[in-house]
């Protein structure tokens, strides 16, 4: 956990985080947390072709006429080495109320090492530069650069798999994505098309443009099974990674299976809102992969679906015409959306702050702020 002093200080300090999390300013400003660096994952080894983000926050900086001007200068260093550099990088320039809180920097940089990187310890190095307080503080942060490699370490059961699923996004069990993808090719972990849907759009969005990931599925996709070579290409398939190199490795079971993939994809979400139990699951599902507010938007935008109460008491009485039916349909999406809110809100701190940040927000309806009040955790 990292903490910072907010106490009244003569001198600007900080801290600088790396996270592989790309929605870090969400999980900063819209959390709704008092210590919003909680929601975001932090590491100190990061793979060769991983894009990184390096995030300077500081306290205890001047201002004039309320307003700042701290800027920092970075480095990342093998040794003496230089390997990237940027000076004057904006890190505050706005009005402020208070110079005591803890700040995210306004501009944050990233960074993927080559492949023909050499592995080993580098310092990312971070001068934060307070211009009215003509005060500075230099940051010396260490990570560990290594070579992506599958150490395979089985899920030896769907309880285990599911926690680490549930909370990948909390930046649990990064690393064992391929783990996870082998788990999933167990035909028993397939035969419900709904939660097979849910997990195809988890594994998409886990491995969609993490390049040191996709490479080493390609690179084992000789050593596996029958069901994990086919759900390999489902889900490469569906991720966008479908290079040559790795077609020329199907067999002929296998270039038939891919041939009658390429047309399709997972339902979309529609701009009228979700309205049926699949979309609400898959939506979750890549929550769960990302921590991402808009999957959570979208979610809390079905209930909207709130206007439908009392469909299915009304049901049995009526003409059961097909309006009939759908109505009492979108009442039981209803249903079970709020019941995943009460269910899941306590359990997902970052989910619940969102909820939070969208009540006092213009981003979702009335109807909406109205249902999230009495699911909340307050």
């Amino acid at each position: 956990m990292l903490f910072l002093s907010v106490s009244s200080l003569k001198a600007i300090e900080g801290r600088m985080m790396v996270t592989t999390a790309p929605n870090f300013f969400d999980r900063w400003y819209k959390s709704q947390n008092e210590l919003p660096m909680a929601h975001i994952p932090t590491t100190n080894t990061v793979y060769k072709r991983q894009v990184f983000y390096m995030l300077p926050v500081f306290t205890g900086f001047s201002t004039k006429n309320g307003k700042a001007n701290v800027r920092y200068n970075i480095a990342i260093k093998q040794g003496d080495k230089v390997i990237f550099s940027k000076k004057g990088v904006t890190a505050n320039t706005q009005n402020v109320n208070t110079t005591n809180s803890v700040f995210l920097s306004q501009t944050v940089l990233n960074y993927e090492f080559a492949d023909k990187t050499e592995s080993g310890k580098y310092t990312i190095e971070t001068e934060i530069i307070d211009y009215i307080g003509k005060d500075t503080t230099l940051l010396k942060t260490e990570v560990n650069v290594v070579q992506y490699a599958f150490n395979e370490q089985r899920f030896t059961t769907a309880d285990s798999f599911f926690v680490w699923q549930n909370y990948y996004y909390e930046g649990i069990g990064h690393g064992r994505e391929i783990d996870g993808l082998m788990f999933f090719s167990f035909p028993q972990m397939q035969t419900n098309a709904e939660s097979t849907l849910a997990l195809l759009a988890y594994f998409t969005e886990l491995f969609k443009g993490k390049f040191y990931l996709l490479h080493e599925v390609e690179n084992i996709f000789l050593s596996r099974n029958k069901n994990e070579r086919l759900t390999i290409i489902h889900v490469m398939h569906l991720a966008g990674y479908m290079p040559k190199s790795l077609q020329d490795r199907f067999n002929d079971e296998e270039k038939k299976y891919y041939a009658d993939l390429k047309e399709y994809g997972l339902p979309t979400i529609p701009e009228t809102g979700i309205e049926n139990h699949v979309l609400l699951n898959m939506q979750w599902s890549r929550f769960f992969a990302t921590g991402n507010i808009e999957y959570a938007k979208s979610i809390v935008q079905a209930c909207e679906l709130s206007k439908y109460g009392g469909a299915l008491a009304k049901f049995s009485e009526s003409e059961k015409t097909e309006k009939d039916k759908q109505e009492a349909f979108l009442e039981t999406v209803y249903q079970k959306n709020i019941e995943h809110l009460f269910k899941r809100l306590p359990n997902h701190p970052l989910f619940n702050g969102y909820c939070k940040y969208f009540i006092k927000s213009n981003e979702v309806s009335d109807v909406v702020k109205k249902e999230l009040q009495a699911v909340i955790v307050k």
